[in-house]
């Protein structure tokens, strides 16, 4: 059998047998940069809380002994890479005015009083720098990361198959590198890679709507005998996620709104007693599951650099897993029907 054809087999296998969803994958428009590979549900991205892809179906953990542990290292190192790589790019449509203003041939340095076009050059400058970093492959990286007169180059890069952690920005020449160096190194990915950039930030949903499920984890708290339930509070999903948050959602009715009450609501799975003493015995943690439609709606401002999103719901029915893959369904819930009780 031809060994690419037996890699391939063998990913899709620790896929099936770890309940993984097939990622959606962006292809670069050159080899210079990483793919980006995108968690999904169903067949669309997934956002707000992710798979961890080290927890199993049966609530256990893949450890360093396991078979296939690399590989999900690997896929989990490349999957955080993706979504930071993916939310810069998606930051640049609305960021065209300072890329204009943007001095290519020598860096914008700051000082107390600067001109707005200084201003924007400056910033659009730091922005290239985090594009750079969180995009080009490692071959490229060394090109521009590193500084040979401080040593071994590839040491400090990550290993083949893994890529660069969001939080690690590297400063353009490496460590240690000298005016000269970073300045050669600027230019060049401004030059050579920065239009190639531009051009995929484009291609990438240009009508800035995007469809999927966001995913919100919930803890299984004391069951409700009088109300024959568990409550899921509201205030437990809003926990920090991919692209979308919990106060991201745009309520189109009265039952979607009370899910956004100021003082936090809560809404109630039914289930009998005999049945919900099993189910506590086997899940302390759940994961509810929406069907959205989201827009992306500018940025809150140059310095705090985040993106503005909106989600409305597509479904009133939110389903639930017990499992962070979502692979394992335990329940549905109504929005219209649900019993929603606000504080």
């Amino acid at each position: 059998m031809d060994q690419r054809i037996w890699i391939v087999l063998l990913l899709l296998i620790q896929i099936v047998v770890h309940g993984q969803s097939p990622e959606m994958v962006f292809e670069p428009p050159s080899p210079d940069f990483i793919s980006l590979s995108l968690q999904t549900h169903e067949g669309k991205l997934r956002f707000g809380n992710q798979d961890e892809y080290f927890l199993k179906s049966d609530g256990t953990y893949i450890s360093s002994r396991d078979d296939g542990y690399f590989e999900t290292d690997k896929r989990s190192s490349h999957n955080r890479a993706s979504r930071h790589a993916f939310v810069e790019l998606l930051k640049m449509r609305f960021k065209k005015e300072m890329f204009d203003a943007m001095d290519k041939t020598y860096f914008t340095e700051r000082r107390q009083n600067m001109y707005e076009e200084e201003i924007k050059s400056h910033t659009a400058q730091q922005h290239v720098l985090t594009l750079a970093n969180a995009l080009c492959n490692k071959t490229q990286s060394v090109r521009l990361f590193c500084n040979p007169k401080e040593g071994d180059c590839t040491s400090v890069f990550p290993k083949d198959g893994y890529y660069n952690e969001p939080r690690n920005i590297k400063g353009w020449g490496g460590r240690g590198a000298s005016e000269f160096q970073k300045l050669r190194a600027y230019t060049t990915f401004v030059e050579e890679l920065f239009p190639s950039v531009e051009q995929w930030a484009d291609t990438l949903y240009p009508d800035n709507t995007l469809e999927g499920y966001y995913v919100v984890k919930t803890q299984l708290e004391q069951y409700d005998f009088k109300a024959g339930g568990y409550w899921f509070h509201t205030h437990q999903f809003h926990n920090q996620g991919f692209l979308l948050s919990w106060h991201d959602l745009q309520p189109v009715n009265s039952s979607e709104r009370k899910l956004l009450h100021p003082n936090g609501s809560s809404l109630l799975l039914q289930m009998a007693p005999d049945k919900a003493e099993d189910f506590s015995e086997k899940y302390q943690q759940i994961f509810l599951v929406f069907k959205v439609s989201a827009s992306l709606n500018g940025l809150e401002n140059y310095r705090a650099d985040q993106l503005k999103t909106t989600f409305a719901l597509d479904s009133s029915i939110i389903t639930i897993y017990s499992d962070d893959s979502l692979t394992s369904k335990v329940a549905e819930m109504d929005i219209g029907s649900v019993e929603i009780k606000t504080r």
